[in-house]
């Protein structure tokens, strides 16, 4: 199920016009340097599965299901050399683009949809700006 939804998300981001590259990260989301040194083309997006939370137990039959709050965080990383503020506006392209992208886009054949939850910026140096996009997707697990 994670894997097929992280698929899903980044296929949807490789539509992206202009985005450099798009992968799945398994890195630690702190460490922010970790993600700079990979090579990479720029802007690129970095899909993070980051955690669900789930509801109380419901039996349904011979099968348990939990309610799941799925948390994905997109990371954003960007470059323009001109100037920080340049490189502010287009990585403000790069977060509405994936808004537009991924803000109730649903994920066959589990129901719920991805949700915007948080967008932060994670670190600016110079004209190179990183920004974490926190997406929710609200489905079940069953066993």
């Amino acid at each position: 199920m994670i894997e097929t939804i992280q698929d899903a998300i980044i296929t949807q981001l490789e539509t992206i016009s202009g985005v450099g590259s798009v992968g799945a990260w398994q890195g630690d989301v702190n460490d922010i340097e970790e993600i700079l040194q990979i090579p990479q083309k720029l802007p690129a997006l970095h899909v993070i599965y980051h955690g669900a939370g789930f509801a109380d137990k419901k039996t349904l039959g011979a099968a348990i299901s939990a309610d799941a709050n799925m948390r994905w965080m997109i990371i954003s990383v960007n470059k323009n050399l001109k100037s920080r503020a340049a490189g502010a506006v287009s990585s403000y392209t790069m977060i509405e683009a994936v808004r537009n992208k991924l803000m109730g886009y649903r994920i066959s054949p589990y129901h719920g949809f991805l949700w915007p939850l948080q967008e932060d910026l994670l670190t600016a140096l110079g004209g190179l700006q990183v920004y974490g996009l926190i997406y929710r997707m609200n489905t079940s697990v069953t066993a």
